[in-house]
């Protein structure tokens, strides 16, 4: 095998790049690596001429076969038949591999704004520190192109330069093969800041609804991270900043720990992270404590102290912000723990009431900042922390609907269940649907506010999880309104709800692909909502078809063709599950994952026979919903036939299948 070869520092016939022999400009290296300093001032891709064919035929430099250029000691990720021992004295230290990629200024502005404002990075990460290695260029590249990851998913700037066609995800996925790359190239002895790169990696291809990958990458972040306390432990005992490294290791833990909660919320999927790996761990310190490095000593999420108090007489500290999520997800876990566990036999009122005890329990434990009363959630964008505070409320408001929703849900799929019952029953299910609406308001205004206080300029990027909690708030008031279980008074606040969480998702499914089976799903039942079926479904009347003025008047507010005829007929043939993909759309009720009614669950109850659900549209490649194809015949769904299907669907578990990104 042939010496690798490395770049020199002077210009030769055949070692300028493409760009600066097109601009007839001196092509200089740092290192003797790429990119040059032309290319990396102007953030473009640096090749040489031999390579500029593989370039054009779309093959990205970031991924090669085999690597462009490597130094001395390293070694290709790819190329694993050509791996050969190499000395440890012959590795360059992090800081020198780092230091030889130069940021523009664009791309350090960008990577400040994920660190300072956005979602984990703003409260799993050590702010000062990052910030003084992004400006003096010593901040290890693996992370450097994970924020890269997550800022290019809401920065026109490198949207337009990375994206093209393929909008928000293309631009993302530029970086993401880099840090991916580099992570590889570093497995053997994994950083802090490897792993938390990896942890956004995770979020990039949850987003881009590449399931499988996102959960493969969630159990090697879980194994690195053990391997790194193991060795960590031994470094540095009189370090003084020791405190601020040991915080920063839990926050990434618990990070791990939190997107375990997420991606593992349905049943076949087993956890990453165990019991043993967090029962000792404090949840996270408040912020300001971190940011300093002053000592803080908080308890476990279990409730006990943590093992490193140094007397019992020592006070303990407050749950930090980035804590109080950590104590919401474990709620919202429970109950997706009960969806999945739970079927129409075993259902237990009991087991509802002890998850709304614990989700209360969340929010009496938060401080009177923290608190949810109207005009809070401004103060908190004022003081730079409103996201933290709008994912905290959104988790134990989505639990709450969840919990709710599932009680109605019983109800109303037992038999002998009608509308003059439902006028009969206890009052205690009107302060259920109550419940939701309430919810359902305080997650809509939590984004409203989020929104108005947004620049001009910037592109508006809600976290995944709060996106799924506009979902489920509005199709779970969607559903109630259509099937009768509100009073008449309130359906234009249903109607406003819905058509705020419309637009929400109609915005991230241009960012997150992950999203557009959601906003979809929510367009089918806006649709029925505008149409007036409400009064239909209450009297049970033969469905009519819509005239061309009422047809034009019901289109929801997305500019695609969105066409869907009633359920198939009882002898039509039940597809095959494919949750992975999505084929054009068929005939039939749009399913909120993409997904047919053939594959059963643990929670599943028995459908009735003949029933279909038919698959949505694929998303396009630049994550923006895709156009329908015209169905040949029938008309719009009514109120009845949308209930009926809906409420099959969460019985089904295909609301968490989508929120995993069409499950595996």
């Amino acid at each position: 095998m042939s010496a690798p070869f490395v770049r020199g520092t002077s210009l030769r016939a055949g070692g300028a790049c493409v760009r600066c022999r097109k601009g007839k400009t001196k092509c200089v290296y740092e290192n003797g690596r790429a990119p040059c300093r032309n290319c990396a001032k102007g953030m473009h891709e640096c090749y040489l001429p031999s390579e500029s064919m593989a370039h054009v035929h779309g093959q990205s430099p970031a991924r090669p076969s085999r690597p462009r250029e490597s130094l001395p000691g390293e070694r290709s990720v790819s190329a694993t038949s050509d791996r050969q021992p190499v000395a440890s004295s012959t590795v360059l230290p992090r800081s020198i591999q780092s230091s030889s990629d130069k940021l523009s200024p664009e791309s350090v502005t960008e990577c400040e704004r994920v660190i300072n404002r956005t979602l984990p990075s703003c409260v799993a990460f050590h702010k000062p520190s990052f910030l003084q290695k992004l400006k003096n260029g010593t901040l290890e590249s693996s992370i450097v192109n994970g924020l890269l990851t997550c800022a290019a998913r809401s920065s026109p700037a490198l949207i337009r330069r990375y994206g093209g066609q393929g909008g928000a995800s293309a631009a993302a996925e530029h970086f993401a093969a880099k840090a991916i790359n580099i992570i590889m190239q570093n497995l053997d002895n994994p950083s802090l800041a490897d792993i938390q790169a990896l942890c956004l990696l995770i979020i990039h291809e949850w987003g881009n609804r590449n399931a499988v990958r996102a959960y493969v990458y969630l159990g090697q972040a879980s194994r690195m991270a053990q391997m790194f306390r193991i060795i960590a432990v031994h470094q540095n005992p009189g370090d003084p900043d020791r405190f601020i490294k040991e915080e920063s290791f839990r926050r990434t833990l618990w990070l791990i720990y939190v997107l375990d909660c997420f991606l593992t919320s349905s049943p076949g999927r087993q956890p990453a992270v165990s019991h043993h790996d967090i029962k000792d761990v404090p949840l996270p310190c408040p912020d300001m404590a971190y940011n300093f490095g002053t000592p803080a000593y908080v308890r476990t999420l279990a409730g006990g102290p943590p093992p490193t108090l140094p007397d019992p007489t020592t006070p303990m500290n407050d749950v930090g912000e980035f804590g109080h999520i950590v104590m919401a997800t474990q709620a919202w876990r429970n109950v997706i723990e009960m969806l999945t566990t739970v079927t129409s036999s075993t259902f237990s009122e009991e087991d509802c009431v002890s998850l709304e005890a614990g989700i209360e329990a969340v929010r009496n434990s938060l401080p009177m900042h923290f608190i949810d009363k109207p005009g809070h959630i401004n103060l908190h964008i004022t003081m730079g922390s409103g996201y933290t505070y709008a994912m905290l409320h959104c988790l134990l408001h989505c639990a709450t609907i969840m919990v709710n929703r599932r009680r109605l849900l019983h109800l109303v799929t037992t038999d002998g269940f009608n509308h003059e019952t439902w006028r009969m029953v206890p009052h205690v299910h009107l302060q259920t649907v109550d419940r939701v609406f309430a919810s359902a308001h305080s997650v809509v205004s939590l984004l409203l506010a989020l929104e108005a206080n947004t620049d001009k300029d910037a592109v508006l990027n809600f976290p995944l999880v709060m996106l799924f909690s506009c979902f489920t708030a509005c199709s779970t008031v969607a559903w109630f309104s259509l099937k009768g279980l509100t009073p008449s008074d309130v359906n234009e606040t249903a109607e406003s709800i819905v058509r705020d969480g419309m637009r929400f998702l109609q915005d991230g499914a241009n960012i997150w692909i992950l999203a557009v089976p959601w906003y979809r799903h929510l367009s089918v039942m806006n649709k029925v909502l505008r149409n007036g079926d409400r009064a239909m479904q209450r009297a049970q009347p033969e469905p009519a078809s819509l005239s061309a003025k009422e047809e034009t008047a019901s289109q929801p507010d997305n500019p695609d063709s969105m066409d869907y005829d009633r359920p198939q007929s009882a002898n039509a043939q039940e597809q095959t599950d494919n949750r992975g993909s999505e084929p054009p759309r068929k005939s039939g009720f749009t399913t909120i994952n993409g997904g047919s009614a053939g594959a059963s669950t643990p929670a599943t109850a028995s459908p009735p026979p003949g029933q279909s659900k038919a698959d949505s549209p694929a998303p396009s490649s630049s994550g923006q919903p895709a156009d329908s194809a015209p169905t040949s015949s029938g008309s719009d769904m009514t109120a009845a036939e949308l209930c009926v299907a809906f409420e099959r669907q969460l019985l089904e578990l295909d609301d968490l299948a989508a929120f995993m990104g069409g499950g595996v």
